[in-house]
């Protein structure tokens, strides 16, 4: 059988970019195309795996590769995160991979494969939204803290989170401290009460500019800061129900 490696490569960097695509979209990570792109030339490795001729190290090759990929795509921000990453990329991968073998079987050209291999993704991609509609929501959150220094994260929104200052009565939105400069400096902070279901304190806040989200704006509010992780797999911060509703343009 001839095999045409410049046909090869093409279709693996094709299919590792839409894989990349699948798990940007329904894991909404807000990766930039530029990286998409570099981490699918990274997959191109995987073509010299066909000269291994043991299988099962062949499989922990391929396992390795895939967690580079995902991990110079999406970046590394904790064990679970990654996990995630590397576990919808290799769900994409089966359910792509069995689809384009179904029509291989049938006699069909790659040409035609490739053309209805994006459906199938998209499809693909909205039920996986479907499925989170019921989990949570997630967005990319622009902090801007001052002039010079803005920040990109990814917040949750949590429907019970209306924590407010009783004194200035702006809303609170919850950060990780490590996601702050280390060149900013506190000065005067804001300590507002919390009480959660098995613990009550002061969470210290400070007053950035403004946050956005999806090309919209908020700044009458705090931004509190956690010295705890935040418990939610790729999330930096959790964001106050009336700040999403007080949005705008």
């Amino acid at each position: 059988m001839t095999i045409y490696i410049d046909i090869v490569i093409i279709l693996n960097f094709i299919f590792d970019m839409m894989l990349l695509l699948v798990v940007n979209i329904t894991l909404k990570r807000g990766v930039g195309i530029k990286r998409i792109i570099l981490s699918s030339l990274v997959g191109e490795i995987s073509i010299i795996f066909f000269l291994i001729p043991n299988m099962y190290f062949l499989i922990i090759l391929k396992i390795i590769l895939a967690g580079v990929i995902c991990i110079i795509c999406f970046k590394y921000k904790d064990i679970m995160y990654t996990i995630n990453n590397i576990t919808y990329f290799y769900m994409s991968s089966i359910i792509l991979g069995g689809f384009m073998y179904y029509l291989n079987m049938n006699n069909i050209n790659y040409l035609v494969i490739l053309l209805l291999s994006p459906l199938i993704l998209i499809m693909y991609i909205k039920q996986n939204k479907n499925i989170k509609m019921n989990i949570g929501s997630y967005y990319e959150v622009i902090i801007y803290l001052n002039k010079k220094n803005i920040i990109k994260v990814m917040g949750f929104l949590d429907t019970g989170n209306r924590l407010k200052d009783p004194v200035s009565n702006k809303s609170v939105v919850l950060i990780n401290k490590k996601l702050l400069p280390d060149d900013i400096h506190i000065n005067s902070p804001i300590y507002v009460p919390y009480h959660s279901l098995n613990n009550k304190g002061l969470v210290k806040c400070i007053k950035p500019l403004k946050l956005e989200i999806d090309n919209k704006y908020y700044s009458n509010f705090l931004l509190g800061i956690m010295n705890d992780k935040i418990g939610i797999s790729g999330v930096d911060c959790i964001l106050n129900l009336d700040v999403m509703e007080g949005l705008h343009v």
